[in-house]
């Protein structure tokens, strides 16, 4: 459960030529590494690159490894939206009863949606906006791509592409 971004460089104004910055984070920094038999939150900005890099399966690794800069920073709620949960752990955009209070946003329940996306948020707002004015129209359900033949085979072509 490790994630790395890669956005278009150069990410800062003055950054120089041939530096690239990226950021990544892992969901279970308590747990050992494939590579590096130790937890992310006990290891050097070094050896998290080490774990990622043998995971991209890069034959430059050493290389890279000598001529980059990792600096490490533990934040342990930055990715609690992502944790694993149960139904009923957020409530839901509009609790029964209320006539005038909502919950909208990344802590409050969508059945079958994935947080950390802006339609999440507007789920849960026009959801609570539909049902606290009593509106007919409601959000469009959840796309379920998981339960698509085409995204499916597309999702394991690629996988084998590799």
């Amino acid at each position: 459960m490790l994630t790395i971004v890669l956005n278009h460089q150069p990410h800062f104004r003055e950054q120089p030529e041939g530096t690239f910055v990226w950021w990544g984070y892992g969901l279970f920094p308590d747990r050992e590494g494939d590579f590096v038999r130790k937890p992310m939150r006990a290891c050097t900005g070094r050896e998290i690159l080490d774990e990622v890099l043998h995971h991209l399966r890069f034959a430059e690794s050493p290389r890279i490894l000598d001529h980059s800069i990792v600096i490490p920073a533990l934040m342990p709620y930055i990715t609690s939206q992502f944790l694993v949960r149960s139904s009923g752990d957020r409530p839901q955009a509009v609790l029964e009863g209320s006539t005038n209070l909502a919950f909208i946003g990344q802590y409050a329940e969508v059945p079958d949606d994935v947080v950390f996306t802006v339609e999440y948020s507007v789920h849960t707002a026009w959801t609570a906006v539909a049902q606290l004015l009593g509106l007919d129209r409601q959000p469009p359900p959840v796309y379920k791509g998981g339960h698509d033949p085409k995204i499916l085979v597309e999702a394991l072509q690629t996988m084998y592409r590799r």
